[in-house]
């Protein structure tokens, strides 16, 4: 005995939700590790980049001086540092080189991303201008 047509057509939708109630259970999961990875396992390394200066203009620019300095010391330790590389080609628009970096003792947190990244009453990135050059901050997970 075959099943009639109307009976086909409900299975056939019924093994169609299954699959796409599935794939979206699937990309969910899949979209929860990610963040709870991302979300738990914090930087090691701070990374600076020189930028353009148009690049530097559509975020929040802070002159380095030594007042700065003494409060961003991975600024000072990385510009004023051996580890400096001042070396590099020309720019195009919207080139990054980086600089150097330097292990972050300590891990990463909200505070540091705030001293350094972004700023969090305008949610803007910051950028750092020494001597006529425009630097930003970046971070790498080394685990």
């Amino acid at each position: 005995m075959t099943p009639s047509h109307p009976e086909k057509s409900t299975r056939l939708k019924r093994y169609l939700i299954m699959f796409v109630v599935a794939g979206l259970l699937l990309l969910g999961c899949y979209a929860a590790v990610a963040s709870y990875i991302a979300a738990t396992i914090p930087p090691d390394d701070l990374l600076l980049y020189e930028v353009t200066e148009e690049t530097a203009r559509e975020g929040i620019v802070i002159r380095l001086d030594e007042e700065t300095f003494r409060g961003l010391p991975v600024l000072d330790a990385i510009l004023r540092g051996e580890g400096h590389n001042t070396g590099g080609g020309p720019y195009m628009p919207g080139d990054i080189r980086l600089v150097g970096s330097v292990e972050y003792p300590e891990k990463i947190g909200q505070g540091t991303i705030d001293a350094y990244i972004f700023d969090n009453e305008t949610g803007k990135r910051k950028y750092f201008e020494y001597e006529g050059r425009y630097y930003r901050v970046g971070t790498i997970y080394r685990d």
